[in-house]
């Protein structure tokens, strides 16, 4: 994308080709930290590469990478943390000990999307699994519906932050699987 022409409400490629919106959400390029590069820790964009599965440093085995220093292949956010967490304490555990390490995190997030009007949309992924539409966190039952904007997975946004702030920040631990679950969701093709 070469510029946004509010006005026309188009986005204008650098070739000139020009794509018409109604909503513009935009990304910018997303890099890590200036610091993590100059460590010699990260690669040229400031991610520190790690196997995706562990967690642990491609080139320095004593060290691991949790949240968004790390290169991992998922959105960078609060979910893809947590979920690495649960896994990480047993496999740091098991490094010290001199032992091969037990678990394996598979790229798990979720997250809402606010979409308006009340509405927020909620996302449930991993490495190998787009997100899907079904039920969450109940397979049918729900209450929650991935994927389709509805009042309730906005007011499962707005309890969850009540959650975030008085159980995962203090330490406690949710009933949640770290891992992704397909409990619920339907396969691409059923959509």
């Amino acid at each position: 994308m070469e510029r946004i022409d509010d006005e026309r409400r188009r986005l204008v490629a650098y070739d000139g080709r020009e794509l018409p919106f109604d909503l513009l959400v935009t990304v910018p390029p997303h890099t890590g930290q200036q610091f993590v590069v100059d460590s010699g820790l990260g690669d040229d964009a400031g991610f520190v590469p790690v196997d995706p599965h562990t967690l642990r440093s491609r080139e320095h085995e004593r060290i691991f990478v949790l949240g968004d220093a790390s290169d991992i292949p998922t959105s960078k956010a609060g979910s893809v943390a947590h979920f690495a967490t649960e896994l990480f304490v047993d496999n740091f555990l098991a490094a010290v000990a001199g032992q091969p390490l037990p678990n394996s995190f598979d790229g798990h997030a979720n997250c809402f999307v606010e979409s308006g009007r009340g509405q927020a949309l909620l996302l449930d992924f991993n490495y190998d699994t787009q997100p899907l539409k079904g039920a969450f966190p109940l397979p049918v039952a729900g209450p929650m519906r991935l994927l389709t904007p509805s009042r309730v997975n906005h007011l499962g946004k707005l309890a969850f932050e009540q959650v975030y702030w008085r159980v995962l920040l203090p330490g406690h631990r949710l009933p949640v699987t770290a891992h992704l679950s397909m409990a619920g969701k339907k396969p691409a093709e059923e959509h």
